[in-house]
């Protein structure tokens, strides 16, 4: 009889330590664990194909790019200086 008394103390003994520790062991996971990075405010989505600049390289989406016309053809640029590298060469 006296073991199962001690067995009920100990297990009773545990469950409040759990209940009692559960809480803080999920913050300080929660706060060590990496977060997904999230996009910048009022940034959207953007699918679709992405154009090149003839400069450097660059990808980028048809609607964030610079675009100037040469010859009659459009072309995208990542950036102003890029595009005006590209205008002193054409």
């Amino acid at each position: 009889m006296r073991f199962l008394l001690s067995l009920f103390a100990i297990l009773a003994a545990f469950l409040l330590l759990r209940s009692l520790l559960e809480p803080l062991i999920k913050a300080i996971v929660a706060f060590l664990a990496p977060t997904s990075p999230t996009p910048p405010a009022g940034s959207t989505p953007r699918s679709g194909e992405l154009k090149k600049d003839p400069v450097c390289g660059t990808f980028v989406a048809p609607e964030l790019a610079i675009t100037q016309t040469f010859k009659g053809q459009t072309v995208h640029f990542c950036s102003k200086k890029c595009r005006d590298e590209y205008a002193r060469t054409a």
